[in-house]
């Protein structure tokens, strides 16, 4: 592993040097024309957070079309003091949305509305993050710091998203600054438990081409102490075998034309080597111990123009994604191609697309002949009525080898009560029929089970926004109550001696969440309060058996209350803050079997310097400060109290 990283350091030094360079030759061939002016930065304020970006057209981005659910952006400032994390960490703080995790820097798997992880889809820059053969995405794979910035859409919105997005999606973005000059960062970060963190960014612009490299390397031993509950007694221990390190690497080269148009090339690799943590059980049995090897490659070409009114862009990208266990690997081979258009007319805005994807995979338990390709075609609309009525809609057609794919819809309203003075208030509903094609290994691990149908549901869901201000103070408060009905869950069952692939009839889900932030200038003094809530009632109504004990019973690992609440206080550069994360009671796969809620309490504070004309930002924080023991999923020990320290270094 060492040689790995020493070897992508040189390379990164290489890019580096490659694009510095090749840039300062740039500017100077174009020292006498003239200089394009940077685009204008617009600031716009949604739901609740400052988001900041250029006016270029980045057509892969289709929140605009989701007027009647909740959507939340994050920009990089919002990021930044996480970005020694995963992406699981950060939206296990933020989000009250559940992460099923197998301890700490293990696989993490989200849960939307009670929805199973491959409900929810993940993709970078519009190219999808899912591994195609287990058709979802482990969130500790992602860290945060190759991002600038976050969309989470909560709800069905598979005729905006494509199949899978049943619960939620989730849209990771990077985008070119156009800010001229050399620019970037250093991020050192330490830890409990031997974790280390470093990355660093190098961005180059002359106006016209920008280039972005970064580079990043973590490790950690995790060899913290846990309550072993399967021993009488109940003696305290320290975690065995669950030590990893990642490395990851990002370029990104942005060419403007002189239409206006601009072309990207962009290269995202990163691999995982892990011990897999033991059960406690076998916390003391070496024999037990395994390790697993984890590769991704994704290359993107890209361009995207405007005329007008009318954006348009088309992308070809390749993925590379590969599993080493033991002597098994599981790989795959994935190329795509997408196309969009979009044409604003006075209060009516269109968007239609296509996409493209032939997936070849290699794994051991396929059969050689197993290809797989998927098309998508899709048309999205916005209407917009005197500033007061938002309509929106849309609907994907899908279609994939082997199986048959329902028509994905969407039918979204807002309407604006009133906008004026001080405050505002809104309502919305939404209407969204929803599909999941079964993955690869669904359809084909160990055999061919064809007989599969696709996973669809239907979900309905209304709720209001108000926000109040004043020179001092603002209020934000959003409510939302849903249901929704997935037909066809997929789920591996036993079959005599082997487990298989069956369709679960009916699954209902229902519930609610809601969410407040309160702010306030004191003299010089700023203080935030942020408080949201989930509530899930997730139940199988219809299953292959009807005495089935499970029929009617909350669905496994899904906790029916979370909630999450952070306090901040900034002034002049430096900050406190407080963040607080409960999770609910869920059963296991036994039903009668109870796991118990934990509350945990992260305490941290930072400070942003400048020395000589450098700016540096230190950041500190103490997790789980009460050393709550707990387990997310059973027999998996979580880490107790812990630190990390860091510091970055911006030029």
């Amino acid at each position: 592993m060492q040689v790995k990283f020493v070897r992508l350091f040189f390379i990164y030094i290489l890019l580096a040097c490659t694009v510095v360079f090749s840039a300062a030759a740039q500017n100077i061939r174009t020292n006498h024309t003239k200089v394009i002016q940077d685009d204008t930065l617009k600031s716009r304020k949604l739901d609740s957070i400052r988001v900041r970006g250029t006016r270029q057209a980045r057509s892969q981005s289709n929140y605009k079309f989701s007027v009647g659910t909740n959507l939340i952006r994050y920009n990089e400032e919002s990021l930044s003091p996480m970005k020694m994390a995963s992406l699981s960490d950060f939206i296990r703080q933020e989000s009250a949305a559940y992460i099923k995790e197998f301890g700490k820097g293990m696989n993490a798997y989200i849960s939307v509305r009670g929805s199973s992880s491959s409900h929810t889809t993940v993709a970078w820059n519009g190219m999808n993050l899912a591994v195609p053969t287990m058709g979802q995405t482990d969130f500790s794979h992602i860290p945060l710091y190759l991002f600038d910035g976050m969309e989470m859409h909560v709800g069905g919105n598979s005729a905006l998203y494509g199949d899978g997005a049943i619960g939620g999606s989730v849209r990771l973005t990077t985008a070119p600054k156009w800010e001229k000059g050399v620019h970037g960062d250093v991020l050192l970060s330490a830890g409990s438990f031997a974790s280390y963190f470093t990355g660093g960014t190098l961005r180059y612009s002359n106006g016209k081409l920008e280039s972005r490299t970064s580079l990043l390397y973590s490790e950690a031993k995790n060899d913290y102490k846990f309550i072993n509950n399967t021993i009488i007694g109940k003696p305290e221990e320290r975690l065995n075998n669950a030590a990893g390190n990642n490395v990851g690497l990002l370029q990104e080269l942005f060419r403007k034309l002189r239409d206006s148009s601009v072309i990207s090339a962009t290269i995202l690799y990163m691999d995982f080597d892990k011990q897999i943590q033991p059960s406690v059980s076998l916390n003391d049995k070496p024999d037990s111990y395994r390790s697993i090897y984890d590769e991704n490659l994704k290359v993107n070409l890209g361009y995207n123009s405007r005329e007008g009114e009318l954006s348009y862009g088309a992308r070809i990208s390749y993925a590379y994604d590969k599993q080493l266990y033991e002597d098994d690997i599981i790989a795959a081979n994935r190329i795509s191609l997408s196309a969009d258009a979009e044409r604003k007319f006075k209060n009516l805005t269109i968007k239609c697309g296509l996409f493209a994807e032939r997936t070849i995979p290699q794994v051991d338990s396929y059969a050689d002949s197993v290809r797989e390709n998927r098309y998508n075609l899709f048309v999205l609309a916005r209407y917009s009525l005197k500033n007061k009525l938002l309509i929106s809609g849309g609907v994907r057609c899908a279609g994939a080898t082997d199986i048959s794919v329902p028509v994905m819809t969407s039918f979204e309203a807002r309407y604006n009560f009133f906008n004026r003075n001080n405050n505002s208030l809104s309502v919305r509903g939404a209407f969204s029929g929803n599909s999941k094609i079964p993955s690869l290994n669904d359809r084909y691990w160990g055999g061919e089970y064809l007989y599969l149908k696709s996973e669809s549901s239907k979900t309905f869901e209304g709720g209001l926004d108000y926000s109040w201000f004043s020179e001092r103070y603002t209020v934000d408060f959003f409510g939302t109550l849903y249901k929704s009905r997935v037909n066809d869950w997929i789920r591996w069952l036993p079959a005599g001696t082997v487990w298989r692939p069956q369709n679960i009839p009916l699954v209902i889900t229902q519930g609610a969440e809601a969410g407040v932030k309160l702010s306030g200038n004191f003299s010089k003094t700023k203080v935030s309060l942020n408080f949201s809530l989930a509530y899930t009632d997730i139940r199988m109504k219809e299953g292959l058996r009807a005495e089935d004990p499970a029929i009617g019973e909350q669905l496994a690992y899904q906790p029916k209350i979370s909630w999450r609440s952070g306090l901040r206080m900034s002034r002049a550069g430096a900050a406190f803050y407080v963040n607080l994360s409960y999770t609910g009671e869920r059963t296991t796969l036994d039903i009668y079997d109870i796991l118990p809620s934990y509350l945990l309490t992260d305490i941290g504070a930072s400070c942003d310097l400048k020395i000589s004309g450098a700016h540096f930002t230190v950041n500190g924080v103490i997790k789980n400060i009460t050393d709550e023991m707990y387990q997310n999923v059973k027999f998996y020990a979580m880490p107790g109290r812990n630190c990390q320290l860091s510091i970055q270094y911006k030029f």
